[in-house]
């Protein structure tokens, strides 16, 4: 085709300008993405390597049917340099589970800022999905909704307790306390609110084992919309950590998020093992801050031999980056690890089974 339309052919002109273009640029990104702890840009770039490997992988062919022989090199080299870092979610590996090993299930949604379809979300309980489930939402309905549980889950944070009060029109709020209410109406003459210990129900969390607790965390500088969990895999204690760090859309929004992992960190190191922290960390396995994380804590991620299972944003797929982490330390592994629905949310639920590792 390029023989016959020849090279001054205004569309061969404008698909070598277009290829030329585009491959420099993701070539400069992916380098960019090495140079992540020198601008806070640039580590927002590392988290879309699987893309520009994507591209630059259709770029290599398109550079060859237009014979610009003299880019090549430069676009391969790019695509190589992006999939060094990209492999390791496909070519890392887990360690082998114990034979007899039971197992427990986490699920982590980050559903702010969005209204829940609580009716999809309540279908999708009782498939029983996770013995553990963490919702993420500043929507106080979330959990008022919630509250009673779903088909033998439980609610287990926050705590709610049914005060009785008398009728004070349809909506009451005990300003004396620090917790927060909603309130029902009743036809008879005694009404009934909910008081949520901690108030704002940032977070809900819903189990369907009884072994399971929960409480705020007491490490300082953790994200307010954290909650510690202790569960156990067997007769194995296991410590929980579910989190949403700072999103980094800014200069002190990255510094806040990147304090955030820090503490994380620090969290894995003084939280016996096994210990697990999971939830939307804003950072994908392709950033050296995750990295970080992982070499100074000891923890694997659950990523590793999985691939890239991208959970935000669930609009536009084809830019879609994995942000929902789930790591551990100890003796656990992590042996099926799967995305789940998005119930209104720009998120998709992220579910990972644990495991005692053999040996």
């Amino acid at each position: 085709m390029l023989a016959r339309l020849g090279t001054r052919h205004p569309l061969v002109i404008a698909a070598v300008i277009v290829t030329i273009a585009v491959t420099a640029a993701t070539v400069a990104v992916t380098l960019a993405g090495f140079l992540a702890d020198r601008w806070w840009v640039f580590d927002l770039l590392t988290s879309y390597r699987p893309q520009a490997a994507l591209v630059l992988a259709a770029a290599v062919v398109a550079l060859a049917v237009l014979r610009l022989w003299w880019l090549v090199p430069v676009a391969v080299i790019g695509l190589a340099l992006n999939v060094t870092q990209v492999a390791p979610v496909y070519t890392g590996h887990q360690p082998a589970a114990r034979a007899d090993s039971p197992t427990l299930t986490v699920a982590h949604l980050n559903l702010q800022s969005n209204t829940a379809d609580v009716p999809g979300m309540t279908q999708w309980l009782h498939g029983r999905p996770a013995d553990i489930v963490v919702v993420l939402s500043t929507q106080p309905d979330l959990a008022i909704a919630l509250h009673d549980g779903v088909d033998g889950y439980r609610m287990i944070f926050p705590v709610v307790t049914v005060v009785a009060t008398p009728p004070a029109g349809p909506r009451h709020r005990d300003t004396g306390t620090t917790s927060t209410t909603a309130s029902t109406t009743s036809t008879t003459s005694t009404a009934t609110h909910l008081e949520f210990d901690p108030p704002g129900a940032d977070v809900v969390v819903l189990t369907d084992r009884a072994d399971v607790t929960a409480s705020t965390p007491s490490t300082a500088r953790l994200p307010g919309s954290a909650v510690e969990l202790r569960a156990s895999i067997g007769a194995q204690p296991v410590t929980l950590l579910a989190l949403h760090t700072q999103s980094p859309t800014t200069e002190v929004n990255h510094r806040r998020r990147d304090a955030q992992l820090d503490t994380v960190t620090t969290w894995l190191q003084q939280t016996p093992a096994p210990a697990v922290a999971f939830g939307d960390f804003n950072v994908t396995a392709y950033s050296p801050k995750l990295r970080r994380l992982l070499e100074r804590s000891g923890a694997r991620s659950s990523q590793a031999g999985f691939g890239v299972q991208a959970t935000w944003p669930v609009q536009f797929r084809p830019a879609g980056i994995g942000i929902d982490q789930s790591i551990y330390t100890g003796g656990l592994t992590a042996v099926a690890r799967s995305r789940g629905p998005s119930f209104g949310s720009e998120h998709r639920v992220l579910i990972v089974t644990y495991a005692i590792a053999a040996g």
